[in-house]
């Protein structure tokens, strides 16, 4: 346990020091640096499927049991919102913050009905990087960039969210981001921000299954 606390401390402050806050375009490092400093300690978080189940897994603290909610590896892209509406029922105390791609969060962006007409106060972080995360990666790293259906043009999922009576939020650059979580924190609604991420911050989580694959 002395061992195992010593690399905790030592991966918390090594996550830190790597978190890229400085770049112009959003990178996740410090969209996720920046989210562990603004939500509240006993916040509940959901994540989606794809390449950002692995990139968020290991970088929010959790201060007690049933924090986190994941799908894991079993693709269930969309997984998030829906989860998040279901956490909050459960949980109404609780601050509760779903972590979505714009792949997935387009595939259950319809529940916000759901969310404002039963005032299922949840609040949204799509990561838009204007793909389909993990298999634009995978193409890149296995298939020599030969990009199919990899690209999404997505709506304004912030004017969308208005549209549905929610509140919504566009952040383009990191500093912005304190001030519309502490705002969806207060603002009695369900919340979408919608956080324009680096296209490039992308990797395939899964190599070990294309090893029969050569360059």
């Amino acid at each position: 346990m002395k061992a195992l606390k010593k690399k905790k401390i030592e991966y918390y402050k090594k996550r830190d020091e790597e978190a890229d806050t400085n770049s112009k375009i959003i990178q996740p490092s410090g969209l996720f640096k920046e989210l562990r400093n603004i939500m509240p300690k006993g916040s509940s978080i959901t994540l989606d499927a794809g390449t950002l189940c692995l990139q968020a897994t290991d970088e929010f603290n959790f201060f007690e049991p049933k924090s986190l909610f994941t799908p894991l590896d079993f693709g269930l892209v969309g997984f998030s919102f829906a989860a998040g509406l279901g956490v909050k029922l459960a949980k109404p105390d609780s601050p509760v913050f779903s972590l979505m791609g714009d792949g997935g969060f387009g595939m259950t962006v319809s529940e916000l009905s759901t969310a404002v007409h039963h005032k299922i106060n949840t609040i949204t972080i799509v990561m838009n990087n204007k793909s389909w995360g993990a298999e634009k990666a995978y193409q890149r790293d296995f298939y020599d960039q030969r990009y199919i259906g990899a690209d999404i043009n997505s709506p304004p999922f912030h004017k969308l969210a208005e549209l549905y009576g929610a509140k919504g939020y566009h952040v383009s650059k990191l500093k912005n981001l304190k001030g519309a979580v502490i705002d969806a924190l207060g603002c009695n609604k369900p919340a979408v921000i919608n956080v324009d991420v680096d296209p490039k911050a992308i990797y395939s989580f899964r190599k070990d299954s294309f090893k029969h694959r050569s360059k």
